[in-house]
């Protein structure tokens, strides 16, 4: 099969007279797997794994910040060699697709709870 997967952009920004507007239309994406893993995990202040489940090679993902006031990164890697590529401020989501089969959280300030789902390539 092909375009397992559905998705649609849009992006706004109207700040004074500058506006910013784009719309993808619906987009669609192969899948070749059918594992996914996800759920609410809390995200430390330390950078942590998100569990992967069976999921062995990464594909699309969804992440959503459900903290009340603490933003997180996602990213790659823990301690010093922690490398943030999304940061997701209270209430904020996006979609992508992973880069590593390794992603990783890290809270600012204190624990914030994130809703996410890792899709199988």
């Amino acid at each position: 099969m092909a375009n397992e997967i559905t998705y649609n952009l849009q992006l706004k920004a109207t700040n004074g007279s500058i506006v910013h507007d784009y719309r993808t239309g619906t987009l669609y994406a192969d899948q070749t797997g059918t594992v996914a893993t996800g759920g609410v995990q809390t995200i430390g202040t330390a950078a942590e794994a998100f569990t992967m489940g069976d999921v062995a090679t990464s594909g699309f993902a969804y992440f959503r910040n459900n903290g009340p006031t603490n933003y997180v990164e996602i990213g790659t890697g823990t301690g010093t060699n922690f490398a943030a590529f999304i940061k997701l401020k209270s209430g904020e989501a996006a979609v992508c697709r992973l880069g590593t089969n390794a992603p990783t959280g890290k809270a600012n300030v204190s624990s914030v709870n994130v809703h996410y789902l890792i899709m199988q390539d």
